[in-house]
């Protein structure tokens, strides 16, 4: 699993973290990425891209946890990555508010500053030869405190 922060270029300012699968036939863990920011982030915008399908019936959890590893499934659960794949881009985070009224409920998901972005295969097969990608643009909210 690597994981580059873009600074330049169209996809300034979006983390992109590549997923790649494996062959273990159990629930399993495909990698963590602990907070990069070190302070409280709000992840507004993410996507997924499938490359390559996996080759059984694997499936994929995305989200945020307390520990490294760990099954979590804010962001994307038992999503299909064999057949349903197919080198397809799928929006899985978005700020869909339709007005003021509906910020009542916050869009996106937070990453606490001392938590886990994981990826997890909870089925029982193999992920073996999958890749993909995971697009995402977050903001540092962790830096502002109260002014009263």
């Amino acid at each position: 699993m690597t994981v580059t922060h873009m600074t330049d270029g169209p996809l300034a300012g979006w983390m992109v973290v590549y997923v790649a699968g494996n062959s273990t036939a159990t629930p399993n863990s495909l990698g963590s990425v602990y907070n990069p920011e070190g302070v409280l982030l709000q992840i507004t915008d993410g996507f997924l891209y499938n490359v390559i399908d996996a080759d059984a019936a694997a499936t994929l959890d995305i989200g945020i946890g307390t520990t490294a590893t760990a099954d979590s499934t804010d962001m994307l659960a038992a999503f299909d990555i064999n057949a349903a794949a197919h080198s397809s881009v799928y929006y899985i985070i978005g700020k869909d508010a339709a007005s003021a009224a509906a910020a009542t409920t916050p869009k996106g998901i937070a990453w606490a500053a001392t938590s886990y972005l994981n990826f997890y295969n909870p089925a029982s097969y193999s992920s073996a030869n999958y890749e993909g990608y995971v697009f995402l643009r977050y903001i540092r909210v962790g830096d502002y405190v109260s002014q009263a």
